[in-house]
């Protein structure tokens, strides 16, 4: 019995270890099975097998040689034609390149990267057979705007900022674009009113897209903005509410208040019109005073308080003007700057230059045989020791178009002068006092040849015809048209 059960024992034991061996023998072969699935199902295994020498010392040489390109090929690109960036790159097959030494991958590095399209550009040397070389460029582009949305403003203000901004959809997204984009927005706000509008951009990746981005422009525009108080400086000879009335499209905003704040100006010395130098000028026989004195307290303006930079610039040309038409040539104005108020409206201020009054001296006459000085000075009716202006002068003579007509220009073309032109020239400038010369060339005298009448298809030639004060052959071109446009409307 002892033995039988030995026996069966020695069997147990053997039949453990040999199942032991089995278990081991299948996990060694799995294991082995595995390892060599995973080498045989990565065929993009970067592990390197073998190393050419001579790509790797091609930079290191100490003398320069010349190769041959023979194959250029673009990865990376996406939306942009292999054949296009090679083109911008130029380097094309064939060409020769001197390596070390040479500027040609620098170069079409930079022009790839000039076109802003790219957030990355490297060139690669693959492959060097003798005097051959393969170039591989590799370009990472910049993300693609999907959507863009303007968030936390009217329907309406929306639509206008996709028109005023110029994104696209499909473009690529630089920071050109978005700089772009937040000045339009900035400036269509201001246009508005809203001078300190703040824009923050969100991107965000397009997860149905690749390399596409949506922006989020977020925009707080802020308290509007109104003009409070415009002060003037240097303005010795003009008063302040003259110039203001300069100011077509830059206008103080109304108000009502017992308690006027007087804030410091910037760049000039702006004076105060009180109430004793009111009553010390007389000011009550007058309207403007008593409505400069009451200004601090009661302003009633029907226009809008509104600050424009565009049409702020157009008005300090009119203030200039205004000044030539009083005689000051000379006025300039030296600085202005808008800044905010304590209660977050702005000012402006405006410092000038009047610089000396100027009056007409002699005018002389130059180059005129159908009509006499006299006859000239007396129409064009300016005197010496009239204030100068400029503008007068001009429409005097007929260069600026004036509809009350009795010109210089109109006489000569009256009488069939067509070409006739003036230049006034300066001739002396002494103390205030400027001469003229009108130089005049009247050109020859045309005549009327022939009249021609078209889209007459209601009213008989006849009838047209039967208006018209001017027959063909006679020297008075101009008024046929006056005459006839006069009659026929009548």
């Amino acid at each position: 019995m002892d033995f039988t059960f030995r026996q069966e024992y020695n069997k147990t034991n053997r039949m453990q270890k040999l199942y032991k061996y089995l278990v081991l023998s299948l996990v060694i072969l799995m294991v082995s099975f595995s390892a060599q699935s995973q080498v045989t199902a990565n065929p993009n295994d970067t592990t390197i097998t073998s190393i050419d020498a001579d790509l790797i010392n091609i930079f290191n040489q100490k003398t320069a040689k010349n190769y041959k390109v023979a194959e250029v090929k673009v990865v990376g690109n996406r939306f942009f034609d292999e054949n296009l960036l090679i083109s911008i790159a130029n380097i094309n097959v064939g060409d020769e390149i001197k390596i070390p030494g040479g500027d040609n991958f620098a170069k079409a590095i930079n022009k790839l990267w000039s076109q802003n399209y790219f957030s990355n550009v490297e060139i690669y040397l693959t492959k060097v057979e003798g005097k051959n070389i393969s170039v591989e460029i590799e370009v990472t582009e910049r993300p693609r705007l999907s959507k863009f949305y303007f968030k936390d403003v009217r329907k309406s203000e929306s639509e206008d900022l996709t028109s005023k901004t110029g994104l696209v959809p499909n473009r690529v997204v630089t920071e050109n674009m978005k700089i772009t984009a937040v000045e339009a927005i900035k400036k269509f706000y201001a246009e508005k009113g809203f001078q300190d509008a703040k824009v923050k951009i969100v991107e965000k990746k397009d997860s149905a897209m690749s390399n596409m981005l949506t922006l989020n422009f977020v925009i707080n525009k802020g308290p509007k903005v109104h003009i409070n108080n415009i002060n003037f400086g240097g303005n010795s000879s003009v008063e302040e509410t003259k110039l203001k009335k300069q100011l077509k499209d830059t206008k103080e905003k109304s108000r009502l208040t017992l308690f006027p704040t007087y804030d410091k100006a910037m760049i000039v010395d702006a004076k105060h019109y009180t109430f004793d130098d009111y009553l010390k000028e007389k000011g009550y026989l007058t309207f403007s005073r008593t409505k400069k004195v009451l200004d601090p307290y009661v302003r009633i303006k029907f226009s809008s308080a509104k600050y424009n930079e565009k049409k702020f610039t157009s008005d300090l040309d009119n203030i200039l003007d205004y000044y030539n038409t009083l005689g000051y040539r000379d006025a300039i104005i030296l600085k202005d700057t808008v800044y905010h108020t304590q209660k977050g409206d702005l000012n402006i201020d405006i410092k000038l230059s009047e610089g000396h009054r100027y009056y007409f001296g002699n005018i002389t006459w130059r180059g005129n045989t159908k009509f006499g000085d006299s006859v000239l000075t007396a129409i064009m009716g300016i005197r010496k020791g009239d204030i100068y202006n400029m503008d007068i002068l001009n429409k005097k003579l007929g260069k600026n178009a004036s509809p009350e007509g009795g010109d210089i220009s109109g006489l000569y073309q009256d009488d069939g002068y067509l070409f006739f032109r003036t230049d006034p020239v300066e001739t002396a400038v002494y103390n205030d006092t400027i001469d003229y010369e009108i130089r005049i060339i009247e050109g020859p005298q045309a005549t009327i040849k022939n009249v021609r009448i078209a889209g007459n298809d209601r009213t008989k030639e006849y009838v047209i015809r039967r208006e018209l004060r001017t027959i063909p052959a006679k020297n008075s071109v101009v008024p046929i048209w006056y005459v006839l446009t006069e009659r026929l409307h009548n």
